[in-house]
């Protein structure tokens, strides 16, 4: 008899670990911390860094990037290394044109690859895009988290298998951004009305892994532009210097 319990005992327990283990691995969760906490140790993070890599897409409709609207931008992967350098190779689009060109900023000075030449060219003042003023401190991405994010609230948890780095669960916050300063830091490119936005951000070192930006389109109501900005390598530097023009 005494031996028919403990095999009964063992059974119950062996039964409940295995439940316990099985919701464990289908109910993954996080610490909880408040949604506007998360943004500002995200936006800390990004303050704190001496630079990381990125990569900057856009779909939906065009964003010119130059003044007679013919180039319009399309994707963007590069560098940034604190305070004020970046290096971007811009993926443009333009009346029977898809093509790359590279860009190089440093403060307010930018450096472009002629899309027809392939030579090193100064930009002037307010034309292109300048990947190194969205990573300011005062004015870039930083700022915005600061300052212009409202109705913020956390999202489920989400696991981005595809995204640079860890393969871990993220935190996931949601909001709105006003869209003036958004505007004046991209360059023209998002805004001015307001977004929505979404960040994933790293549960232990808080650092942001991705900002989804979702414009509405004035001219058509029922779509929306999307704009996908994944930072990486956080601290891993690159030199980044003026290109030589010859």
């Amino acid at each position: 008899m005494m031996r028919l319990y403990r095999n009964k005992f063992t059974l119950m327990m062996l039964f409940w670990g295995l439940l316990l283990i099985a919701s464990a691995c289908s109910d993954p969760s996080l610490p909880e911390i408040p949604a506007g906490e998360l943004v500002q140790r995200a936006a800390a993070r990004m303050k704190d860094a001496a630079g990381f890599q990125f990569t900057i897409a856009r779909d939906g409709a065009p964003a010119f990037l130059d003044p007679g609207e013919t180039l319009s931008f399309r994707r963007a992967t590069g560098a940034y290394v604190a305070p004020d350098r970046a290096l971007a190779t811009v993926r443009v689009i333009g009346p029977g044109l898809i093509t790359d060109v590279d860009v190089i900023s440093v403060a307010e000075i930018q450096w472009q690859t002629n899309v027809v030449t392939g030579a090193w060219e100064e930009l002037p003042p307010n034309w292109g895009f300048n990947p190194a003023v969205l990573f300011d401190n005062d004015i870039g991405i930083q700022a915005v988290l600061l300052a212009d994010l409202s109705q913020m609230a956390l999202a489920e948890p989400e696991n981005l298998a595809e995204s640079e780095g860890p393969d871990e669960l993220l935190y996931s916050v949601t909001a709105v951004a006003r869209g003036e300063n958004i505007y004046q830091m991209s360059g023209f490119l998002i805004g001015p009305e307001q977004v929505d936005i979404q960040l994933w951000i790293r549960p232990e070192t808080f650092e942001l892994v991705r900002i989804v930006l979702r414009e509405p389109e004035p001219n058509y109501e029922e779509l929306e532009s999307i704009w996908q900005v994944d930072i990486s390598h956080y601290d891993e530097l690159i030199d980044i210097q003026p290109p030589e023009i010859k």
